[in-house]
């Protein structure tokens, strides 16, 4: 057992872990250096890489090429006194600069994070981070989708809103962890399923409204722990014809949807819970698993093998201690956010790249260290170009200063974050107070820039049949927060398809109450409810639900 040097709880370095930094070690020329086995608990390495990560908050800026006003996770003016260069995707693309420009000699009289973070602070910046997506000017995260409109943390997407973690699906909004699904609404780890509404913890269903745990349902409301079940209102089964009643009488009122919220909340906390939520997986513990193998105290992970520590995660291999990782990213370590990467080790933003070390916003390149805004670069180290020759002999000395300074092995602290914690993913994982932020000498952001609406006040009407186009030019405050916010024709339109009323509350607040139907990222083991076997799961001793193992479970709702 180890201390961790930040929060000074006791944590295990398992034997796998250590198989997995011998398969890490990094060549330059005959020297090999081995990552060093962490000081640092798994929650604490989590904290900090994803207190880099804004992915929700965003803020006009401009941009510093051609003046233009654009949206950006970077607020202007920021409380540690920087003011980010912000370039649009294409201006950043563009061959108009050249990030070897602000290109550096490595000064061994300094620690290394000091360099990298005044570095990391001149060269320019993409104001949203995003992938070959069309007609999507306002998502973060996303790859290779279509329409959509603040989303996040999602590939291969048409026609979304206001969503996170969406995989292949068309026609959604206000959905989290929702996969190859189409026409959902309030929907949270969902899978393959169709028209649906406020639905969670379901596969495989369609036209299923305000109910959970469902597989291969269709057409059933209020309901929980259904199996091949079609017309069940409140768990009993119902005539078509009395089915469709019952369910109208529902449907378009903002006011029968508040009550119909408050019965599946009640519903909820009565049902049998399997321990988590893991499905064709082989040796995996965590939370939302799905086809994997391997994969050990990991959460929102998909079609992966041989990985530890991971917080969302799409077809991995040999991957540890990484957030953010998506479409087949093999042999990271302590990395967050990248598409298709490999050998990469304690980075950010990383994409197509391999070889990559201490680096940050990297795009089709290899073998760099300490680098920024790169793109189809090699031989770079701090931005600045060198000769493989020159590349090998240099890197082993920088890393054995860091050995001395104490940085090699540890990712990027948070008081180098380009966000406030408060408006960092680290936020939601691992909340903390303003005054908990300060004290920890980590950054905190206040957005002053906004100013309160003085327009007339608008009553949204409380069907959706009532609602015109008009709604789309008003401020509505949510009644949640008192923020302001508006709908957009999309979102409109596709209300009045589904026969969904117009939301009261702001879609800041409305992700926050998806987030609250899921368990924090922590195991506990415990006993089944039933038969006393050993689980690992995610629901704590003290809560109420009833727990389940997986053989338990299956008897009793299949």
């Amino acid at each position: 057992m180890k201390t961790c040097e930040s929060c000074q709880n006791s944590f295990q370095i398992f034997d796998d872990e250590k198989r997995f930094l011998e398969k890490m070690d990094f060549k330059f020329g005959d020297k090999v250096y081995r990552i060093p086995e962490p000081e640092l608990c798994p929650d604490c390495r989590a904290q900090r890489r994803v207190s880099h990560r804004n992915e929700r908050n965003m803020y006009q800026n401009k941009s510093a090429m051609s003046g233009k006003q654009l949206i950006c996770i970077y607020a202007p003016g920021t409380p540690w006194g920087m003011d980010y260069k912000i370039y649009t995707k294409e201006e950043w693309n563009s061959d108009e600069w050249d990030p070897t420009e602000y290109g550096r000699d490595f000064d061994f009289s300094r620690p290394f994070f000091e360099q990298f973070e005044q570095l990391q602070a001149v060269v320019p910046k993409i104001n949203l981070v995003a992938v070959d997506n069309q007609n999507s000017p306002y998502v973060m995260g996303v790859a290779y989708s279509k329409n959509c409109h603040v989303l996040n943390s999602s590939e291969y997407c048409e026609d979304c809103y206001y969503g996170k973690l969406l995989q292949k699906v068309k026609n959604a909004v206000d959905c989290s962890y929702v996969y190859d699904s189409e026409l959902c609404y309030e929907c949270f780890s969902v899978y393959n399923s169709y028209n649906c509404v406020h639905l969670s913890y379901s596969s495989n269903c369609s036209n299923c409204y305000f109910s959970e745990n469902l597989i291969n349902c269709n057409n059933c409301f209020l309901s929980t722990n259904l199996k091949d079940k079609a017309y069940y209102f409140m768990n009993e089964p119902l005539e078509k014809e009395a089915y469709e009643r019952r369910v109208k009488e529902f449907m378009g009122s903002h006011a029968n949807f508040e009550k119909a919220k408050e019965i599946l909340a009640d519903l909820r906390k009565k049902r049998i819970h399997k321990y988590a939520n893991i499905t064709t997986c082989e040796n995996s513990t965590g939370d939302f698993l799905q086809n994997s193998k391997g994969c050990l105290d990991c959460y929102d992970v998909n079609d992966s093998q041989d990985c530890r520590y991971i917080q969302v995660g799409v077809q991995l291999k040999d991957v540890y201690d990484c957030s953010n990782m998506y479409i087949k990213p093999e042999l990271c370590y302590q990395v967050m956010g990248v598409l298709e990467t490999f050998h990469v080790a304690f980075s950010l933003y990383t994409f197509h790249s391999q070889g990559i070390l201490y680096s940050d916003q990297i795009y089709s390149s290899k073998d760099l260290f300490g680098c920024v805004g790169m793109k189809r670069k090699q031989y770079c180290i701090l931005n600045k170009q060198y000769t493989k020759e020159e590349y090998e002999e240099l890197v082993p000395k920088i890393i054995e200063h860091m050995q001395k300074t104490g940085e090699w092995g540890q990712f990027f602290p948070p008081e180098m974050a380009l966000v406030g914690y408060n408006d960092s993913l680290a936020s939601e994982y691992f909340p903390l107070s303003k005054e908990e932020v300060v004290q920890r000498g980590w950054r905190w952001h206040e957005d002053t820039s906004f100013s309160e609406y003085k327009g007339p006040e608008y009553e949204i009407p409380d069907h959706i049949k009532d609602v015109t186009d008009e709604v789309c030019q008003k401020i509505l405050k949510c009644e949640q927060s008192g923020r302001f916010y508006k709908i957009i024709p999309q979102e409109l339109k596709f209300y009045k398809q589904m026969g969904i009323p117009i939301p009261h509350i702001c879609p800041d607040e409305r992700h926050k109450n998806r987030m609250k139907l899921r368990n924090p990222r922590t195991l506990y083991d415990r006993q089944c409810d039933k038969c006393q076997a050993s689980v690992s799961s995610t629901y704590a001793h003290d809560r109420s639900e009833k727990i389940y193992c997986d053989t338990c479970y299956l008897k009793e709702i299949y």
